[in-house]
């Protein structure tokens, strides 16, 4: 199972070359991220947040335009003691293509320690719902 985002591109987040700038992918995964965590109740609210994001990375393969609709599907692709790792492929809805796809390492955070902690069961359960193995 996977959770999907639907962003359109802007003007102001393409560049001189005419395509979407490779730093507005990272913010449509930040939405991704979080829509898919606030969406599926794995937090219930905003202000209960306990993750920071430790690691991203995204790999282009298509361009992507101004105006075009895109859709992110995110899943978990792995879920260790205090940390999970998501994935993101940036499908174009207009022919189905592949456009990017990305990671993001994610800890579970207690603030007040200022020291990764162990997932909630309560998490672990609406997290796997959107585990997918791949070999």
């Amino acid at each position: 199972m996977h959770h999907t985002t639907e962003i359109v591109t802007r003007y102001c987040e393409s560049d001189a070359l005419g395509h979407i700038n490779s730093v507005s992918y990272f913010i449509y995964l930040e939405q991704a991220r979080v829509e898919f965590i606030l969406e599926n109740k794995i937090v219930k609210s905003i202000d209960q947040w306990p993750f920071v994001l430790v690691s991203t990375n995204c790999d282009y393969k298509k361009q992507i335009y101004i105006n075009d609709l895109i859709v992110i599907k995110t899943f978990v692709k792995d879920i260790g003691r205090s940390s999970f790792k998501l994935g993101h492929e940036f499908i174009r809805q207009a022919g189905n293509e592949l456009l990017a796809y990305a990671e993001a390492v994610i800890v579970h955070y207690d603030f007040h320690s200022q020291k990764s902690s162990p997932i909630p069961k309560e998490m672990l359960i609406e997290m796997e719902k959107f585990l997918q193995v791949t070999t």
